[in-house]
């Protein structure tokens, strides 16, 4: 058996075994022996649980890179780092003092297991495929706009707030007593250490696909609100809008471009797709500002012609999705 999971049942098996010693020395029949163990059983218990708990989230992050088909189950670590701290909570209770520092450094441990918990929660979350098609749709074809953006914006939202949590989980395990929790029979933190490294890899890239989204659907924003102008007749209000689309629209392309290089197996073609869209959007956006240009200045041939090219861009945009 391997040492991880051998230490993963330290708080069972191993515990009763030591328990059962201990009142089996018990010669004058009472259970004095055993409550003189509640602590320290406890303490043992609620290492048991955290190893598991650490070796559940290893097992799901195995996946963590392809972040749409990742299968990940909060539920069980979870329940597990919950159990640890109800055993602590024991500990803390019946241990001497000298014990105490134990008690709290398995307890910053099991804060660190969790903040984790919530970050590969949040990047494995069912529903990414399905924000993204809304998002991709919405540009493509059939103009929810709106939908898209209060998508995108919970979306970056969700992740931000996890960006924060695993500042705060990798700021927290830089602080563990490493040798203290190896006393403890902890597992290896080098292991926790890599979980964080391909939490944050895909955590990033997720963080830079919102962003460009974001200044996407602002660019698209832009674009209507310069073909309303247009429909108006205010051809110099149009052409305004149409830059500033113009603008949004390439750096989001930047966006991807940078983005797709890092990204995770499972994201690259989303990158693709945004990044073929960004690209058709800002020649569309182009086109529309020159076109609302010469119409301003009376060149109504020059003007239909560069709106007919925007409208074939635009047709471009939609393509990338198929």
């Amino acid at each position: 058996m391997d040492r991880r999971r051998y230490l993963a049942r330290a708080g069972g098996l191993g515990v009763i075994a030591v328990a059962a010693g201990c009142l089996a020395s018990d010669s004058d029949g009472t259970d004095r022996a055993a409550a003189d163990r509640t602590g320290e059983r406890a303490l043992e218990r609620a290492v048991g649980k955290l190893n598991q708990a650490a070796l559940a989230l290893g097992e799901d992050l195995d996946g963590v890179e392809d972040p749409v088909e990742a299968s990940f189950d909060a539920d069980e670590p979870r329940d597990l780092i919950a159990t640890a701290r109800e055993h602590l909570g024991t500990a803390a209770t019946a241990l001497d003092d000298d014990r105490r520092p134990d008690v709290a450094e398995l307890r910053s441990y099991a804060d660190v297991l969790e903040g984790l918990v919530d970050v590969a929660d949040t990047i494995a979350d069912d529903a990414l495929a399905d924000d993204v098609e809304t998002v991709t749709a919405a540009i493509a074809e059939d103009g929810r706009i709106e939908d898209a953006i209060r998508i995108v914006d919970e979306r970056n939202a969700d992740l931000h707030g996890a960006s924060d949590r695993l500042d705060e989980a990798e700021s927290d395990l830089e602080t563990l007593d490493a040798d203290r929790l190896d006393e403890l029979s902890i597992v290896d933190l080098e292991e926790i250490e890599n979980g964080v490294a391909a939490l944050d890899g895909v955590l990033s890239s997720m963080l830079t696909l919102g962003s460009g989204y974001e200044t996407m659907l602002d660019g698209y924003e832009s674009l209507e609100g310069g073909g309303a102008a247009a429909e108006d007749g205010n051809y110099e209000g149009a052409a305004d809008e149409f830059e500033a689309a113009e603008s949004a629209f390439g750096t989001s392309r930047a966006d991807f471009d940078d983005g797709v290089a890092d990204a995770p197996s499972g994201l690259v073609s989303y990158f693709e797709t945004a990044r073929c869209q960004s690209e058709a959007l800002e020649t569309a956006a182009g086109h529309f500002a020159s076109s609302a240009t010469a119409a301003a200045n009376g060149d109504l041939l020059t003007a239909e012609r560069r709106r007919a090219e925007g409208e074939a861009a635009l047709e471009d945009a939609a393509d990338c999705s198929s």
